[in-house]
C-alpha cells in the first residue's frame, strides 16, 4: 500500500494566515501615528515641485473658540510669485498665539500652482 502523504497547511490553519492580520495592522498603526503627528494634514505630494516664499499678514479676523472657549484667528496674507502677487486666507490653529497685521509668514507653496501652499512657520521681526 502506498504511503499517503500529509497535507500541507494551508487556509486557516496555516502560519501565514495568522500573521497577515497583524502586519495590515501594523501598516495601518504606522499611518494613523504619520498622520497623527502631521495634525492630521497631508503634505504635499512627493512628486509636486515647491519652493519657499515670505508673506505679509494683511488682515486678521478673530472669532470665537469652540463651546465660546478661546479664540479662533482667519488671517489674509499676500505673497509675490514672480510677477503675480497671491493674497489668500487660512484659519490658524488655537493652539498659535495671536498674530499681528504686517507680521511675516514663511510658507511652502507648489511651483505649478501658486495658490497651493501651506504656512511653514511665522518670522521674528
Amino acid at each position: 500500500m502506498p504511503a499517503v502523504s500529509k497535507p500541507e497547511n494551508v487556509g486557516l490553519n496555516s502560519k501565514m494566515a495568522k500573521q497577515n492580520p497583524w502586519i495590515f495592522g501594523l501598516i495601518g498603526f504606522g499611518i494613523f501615528l504619520y498622520l497623527a503627528w502631521n495634525n492630521f494634514e497631508l503634505s504635499f505630494a512627493p512628486w509636486t515641485k515647491t519652493a519657499e516664499a515670505k508673506a505679509v499678514i494683511t488682515d486678521n479676523a478673530l472669532g470665537y473658540g469652540p463651546m465660546g472657549r478661546g479664540f479662533t484667528q482667519i488671517i489674509t496674507i499676500s505673497y509675490q510669485v514672480d510677477d503675480s502677487v497671491y493674497v489668500q486666507k487660512k484659519k490658524l490653529s488655537q493652539r498659535i498665539n495671536k498674530k499681528e497685521i504686517g507680521s511675516l509668514v514663511l510658507i511652502e507653496y507648489a511651483v505649478k500652482d501658486p495658490g497651493n501652499f501651506e504656512i511653514k512657520g511665522f518670522l521674528k521681526q
